[in-house]
């Protein structure tokens, strides 16, 4: 119901980057190690980038370019439209309202603060329980909380 992913174009254009990097691994399609990130070194989970410690995310960059909310660990290209700050924000709030018995209204119109802003238009309420299951869902999704499923 709910795809908050980037444009086709910005995952090709992010991916494109990617596969120019020192660190990419073409065999997993990932950002160093899979899983670790890192190189294939135990001890040297971070690796020097213009003379900067970074720890590499180990992601299959193939998933994590289409996320709106995620970024390159080297800085190479960033979240769409939303700062670090607005990112662990909806985080938060999402973590604390994801395993709620209950969603109080108070909740359910902040969620849809969150939904215009994604939106970048203004988005009525819905009572409809369903509806919100599956838009806390695609927010998980994108601050990647949740394995993919398409």
């Amino acid at each position: 119901m709910f795809n908050f992913n980037v444009p086709l174009s910005i995952k090709i254009e992010r991916l494109n980057i990617c596969k120019k990097c020192k660190f990419y691994q073409p065999t997993f399609g990932t950002c160093g190690t899979p899983l670790i990130g890192g190189t294939v070194e135990p001890e040297e989970n971070n690796v020097t980038y213009y003379k900067e410690k970074i720890k590499l995310c180990g992601c299959l960059m193939d998933l994590k370019t289409k996320f709106r909310f995620t970024s390159c660990p080297a800085n190479k290209w960033f979240a769409l439209d939303w700062t670090a700050q607005e990112i662990k924000e909806l985080d938060v709030f999402i973590g604390r309202i994801y395993n709620a018995a209950k969603i109080v209204q108070e909740d359910n119109e902040e969620l849809h603060k969150w939904y215009s802003k994604m939106t970048g238009k203004k988005e009525n309420v819905s009572g409809c329980a369903d509806c919100i299951r599956q838009l806390i869902t695609e927010f998980r999704r994108q601050l990647g909380k949740v394995n993919e499923t398409k």
